[in-house]
């Protein structure tokens, strides 16, 4: 029987790297956020507050309107609402038939946040 991973280990090693990190709540509407994981690109426009505008480079992933919701640490459910980081996996929610989904993606590998300027 293999043993369940130390999950207070796996988010330890999380936090202690000195990898980028974005804090969602200071994203401003219009702002770009690019999101490059393992496979795909997420380019998100945000609307207001966490809701934003998504394309990405491949048809078989969600586009449109999604909620960011943070970042999760490796195969844990638990997560780091808010926040952005490499090595960790992005969240989002999106609504598909008036169904609410929830979207994980693999590892993020980069992060590029371009403010937008009025």
């Amino acid at each position: 029987m293999e043993t369940p991973p130390d999950w207070l280990k796996v988010i330890a090693d999380y936090t202690e790297r000195d990898g980028p990190e974005l804090d969602l709540t200071l994203l401003l509407p219009q702002d770009r956020l690019v999101v490059t994981t393992r496979h795909t690109h997420y380019a998100f426009v945000i609307v207001e507050d966490r809701d934003a505008d998504l394309e990405t480079n491949r048809p078989d992933r969600p586009s449109g309107r999604v909620r960011l919701m943070g970042c999760t640490f490796g195969d844990s459910s638990s997560i780091k609402p808010d926040h952005l980081f490499c090595g960790g996996n992005l969240e989002f929610t999106y609504d598909r038939d008036g169904v609410r989904i929830t979207h994980l993606t693999t590892a993020i590998v980069a992060l590029r946040h371009l403010r937008h300027r009025a």
